[in-house]
């Protein structure tokens, strides 16, 4: 019996801590076997690194050509509680809710965290996250929307239910789209194709048009990414 058939035999959590930091080109193999059965879709040629982790993989889609760097934490799925929450639209969003999308030739740096639950996240073709980005299309708010004043909600998942306030709406990059070291992304972004957020940048809200320069906390368009010719 070969190492793929004992692997399938065993649970998936104890499969995923034999495998996820195994190193070199095997263990790049193995990671690669194994989220094939276990993703919504993972296309030819990608490289899924050390200690990645993947939160409900069946609603997570890896295409062409990838790289998920080391230590990427990749979040998904459907959040169905009663929670209050907060409701950004994003109409040009072409995905699906609570999946994250990642398109070809796509590298999701070291240590980020992209979070689609509940709204979910699309990455087109050719886009870069640099490391330790944050794009989250699923968070926290301070406070209730409805009763403001009411001390007893908490910025924790810990506290019941009734205790706390989400922020959600997809978040869409386009077609050679990056973004720069510890930069972060927020519900309900949109950002045209061949557009950079530059480092360090917090883009709360809004739609940003192709060929933008993104800077800023709070992120805001600051000229054309490409200059046209003289």
């Amino acid at each position: 019996m070969n190492i793929f058939k004992i692997l399938a035999r065993i649970p998936c959590e104890i499969t995923w801590m034999l495998i996820s930091h195994y190193p070199g080109g095997f263990g790049i193999l193995l990671r690669y076997w194994y989220m094939k059965r276990s993703l919504k879709f993972l296309g030819k040629n990608v490289i899924i690194d050390t200690g990645v982790y993947f939160q409900n993989p069946e609603f997570i889609s890896i295409g062409d050509n990838c790289w998920i760097d080391k230590n990427a934490i990749l979040l998904a799925g459907r959040d169905r509680s009663n929670r209050e929450k907060i409701i950004l639209k994003n109409k040009d969003y072409p995905g699906e809710p609570g999946e994250v999308f990642i398109g070809k030739n796509v590298h999701v740096g070291p240590a980020c965290i992209i979070s689609g639950i509940s709204a979910g996240v699309y990455i087109s073709d050719d886009c870069g996250l640099s490391a330790q980005c944050k794009v989250y299309s699923f968070t926290h708010h301070y406070r209730s929307k409805k009763e403001p004043a009411n001390r007893d909600f908490h910025f924790s998942p810990m506290v019941t239910h009734d205790r706390q306030c989400l922020i959600e709406g997809p978040i869409y990059l386009g077609v050679s789209t990056g973004a720069a070291l510890n930069s972060i992304i927020l519900p309900g972004v949109l950002i045209g194709e061949n557009s950079f957020v530059s480092i360090n940048s917090v883009v709360h809200k809004g739609t940003f048009g192709s060929n933008s320069m993104i800077s800023g906390n709070p992120a805001k368009r600051i000229g054309d990414r490409f200059k046209a010719n003289a």
